[in-house]
């Protein structure tokens, strides 16, 4: 299942499809949140949720959906998704010269030291482990739209 939610402030009767965020989550809990905290951030403009890997990776990869991803300023990705697992995702997504300099926030709940050093190696901007809060979540979009960060910051997320 995907949803896609466009909410451009400054003209509702725009037609842009561009997708800005890539929220690649099949937990609608953690969909909800990060939904939230974009809405609070002024960043749920042009977002689109998919909830399994493989469709991230034909959304990403297919020609027509170039024009979709030129503006892409981020991607939240699942480590554990049905279909093709995060990591996989990433993998493949990598080897593409237009796909690798877009930030990737990893939200997982594996404490596998291996995930981790896998993360690093595929160049993952940030780490935030399951179960996912608020402020956790709050730390990672601000870190990611160089915002302040909203909320107290008493629980760390993993840079990598």
């Amino acid at each position: 299942m995907e949803t896609y939610v466009t909410m451009d402030r400054t003209d509702k009767n725009s037609t842009d499809t561009s997708v800005r965020v890539l929220v690649v989550e099949d937990n609608p809990d953690d969909r909800d949140l990060l939904l939230r905290q974009l809405r609070k951030s002024g960043m749920d403009s042009h977002v689109k949720f998919i909830s399994n890997g493989q469709e991230a990776l034909e959304f990403l990869t297919h020609p027509r959906a170039v024009s979709q991803t030129e503006e892409l300023i981020a991607i939240f990705l699942d480590l554990k998704l049905p279909s093709l697992s995060g990591l996989e995702l990433l993998r493949r997504l990598r080897v593409h010269d237009e796909l690798q300099d877009i930030p990737v926030i990893v939200m997982t709940s594996s404490n596998d030291p291996n995930d981790l050093e896998e993360c690093r190696r595929l160049k993952v901007t940030n780490y935030v482990s399951k179960p996912v809060t608020f402020t956790s979540f709050s730390k990672a979009v601000a870190d990611v739209f160089h915002l302040p960060r909203l909320g107290s910051s008493t629980e760390p997320v993993e840079e990598i």
